[in-house]
């Protein structure tokens, strides 16, 4: 398949077109399509009818060949749909599209099936006017390709209700997760949340961490799962660290909507670890977009570390870090020691490691004590139990009575 990308450059545009249109390059290669040319038309306002001028289209229209697509730098309209396919006559694709097609291709679990599968009904769904009788009946098929409004109503009562069934088998599987960080609060187990713009190396971080394989690979949206991995920094401290699906400039916002329940995990965080690309030209954007997600979903006062990953490839000179930050090399394994370090102290600045001696009788306290926090140690004496565990520091007067007294 060969496409050709169309964007237009008009007056306050809210993002780079140049960074944006090599973004949609990626994600054309990142579904395996052949980019055939670009067009960049300028205009003082997007045309609400074709997107671009008329005249532009059928310049186009000219460029095509049987077997091609076009893709827009942005969402289309489903009134643009219809226009632009009755007079092209070929698949016409946005980069909304492009991202649904790359995330159907990726999900693995169950519940990123789900939330692509909503994303995917939700986009569809007042597009049908604009797709062919044998393309819309298939409920989710990527692209746009004529016209045609037979069963058009049947057709939408079919995707409310996959609709409706795909939220209710996510809802069950949001209320687990829910479950799942009501255990790690009450057991006081401290979460940590691998954030960042897609592709700058939060997957191949949390391998280092783990010592563990997620997937990953250089390309847009290499992982969507959010991957939880039980983590032992420094020998002793115990953390969850989980990898989250990348961000992106102009993310559709069916995405974010369908993937709340994965990125709810962020909100629940302890601490952010904000992984940057440090050779990327475009990395203060980046940056400013994956803030602006955050704050969309309501993540704005939890600690953040910046973490400009990438530096093995010298590029990172002029960068103006935000702070508190740190530069590393995941690849070549450059300063990974001080980013455990920094993720400590700031993790547990408030902790202390408390040691107690709990005798026997004692043995609903040792059970709550289990219960509530994460053991470094534990050990079975002669008269009672020795026990070693962090502790808030405003929690440590509970226990002052069974402060483990060591003899010298």
């Amino acid at each position: 398949m060969k496409a050709i990308l169309i964007g237009v450059e008009y007056d306050h545009m809210y993002y780079d077109l140049n960074v944006s249109m090599n973004e949609l390059k990626d994600l054309a290669y990142a579904c395996h399509i052949e980019v055939k040319d670009t067009v960049i038309q300028k205009l003082t306002k997007i045309s609400p009818q074709y997107y671009i001028g008329k005249g532009k289209v059928l310049e186009i229209k000219a460029m095509l060949d049987k077997d091609d697509m076009i893709i827009f730098n942005e969402e289309l309209s489903p009134l643009q749909v219809k226009n632009l396919t009755d007079i092209l006559d070929v698949e016409v694709s946005d980069r909304s599209d492009l991202i649904l097609r790359i995330f159907e291709s990726r999900a693995q679990t169950k519940e990123a099936k789900l939330q692509v599968q909503i994303a995917r009904l939700q986009y569809l769904l007042p597009r049908l006017a604009g797709m062919k009788e044998e393309l819309y009946s298939q409920q989710g098929g990527s692209g746009f390709r004529g016209s045609g409004e037979k069963q058009i109503e049947l057709d939408r009562r079919i995707i409310h209700r996959q609709l409706l069934t795909a939220r209710r088998e996510l809802e069950v599987i949001v209320k687990q997760r829910q479950t799942q960080r009501r255990l790690r609060k009450r057991n006081q187990e401290k979460v940590v949340c691998l954030v960042g713009y897609t592709n700058s190396g939060k997957s191949s971080l949390l391998n280092y961490f783990t010592q563990k394989k997620v997937f990953q690979e250089d390309m847009l949206f290499a992982s969507l799962q959010t991957a939880s991995r039980q983590v032992l920094l420094k020998g002793k401290y115990s953390i969850i660290m989980s990898d989250t699906v990348g961000f992106i400039n102009q993310l559709p916002h069916h995405l974010v909507q369908a993937f709340r329940s994965t990125l709810a995990e962020v909100k629940e965080a302890d601490l952010l670890v904000h992984v940057i690309d440090s050779s990327s030209n475009y990395s203060d954007q980046q940056i400013e977009t994956t803030l602006n997600v955050l704050e969309t979903l309501g993540v704005q006062d939890t600690p953040m570390i910046y973490v400009y990953n990438k530096i093995d490839k010298n590029k990172y000179t002029f960068i103006q870090p935000h702070e508190p930050s740190i530069y590393i090399s995941v690849k070549e394994q450059i300063n990974l020691k001080e980013l455990e370090d920094l993720i400590i102290q700031t993790l547990f600045k408030d902790y202390e490691l408390i040691e107690l001696f709990i005798p026997y009788n004692q043995g609903s306290l040792f059970q709550e004590i289990q219960h509530k926090y994460e053991m470094v140690q534990e050990e079975y004496l002669e008269e009672g139990i020795y026990v070693s565990f962090f502790i808030d520091k405003k929690e440590k007067h509970l226990y002052e009575n069974y402060i483990y007294k060591r003899i010298n």
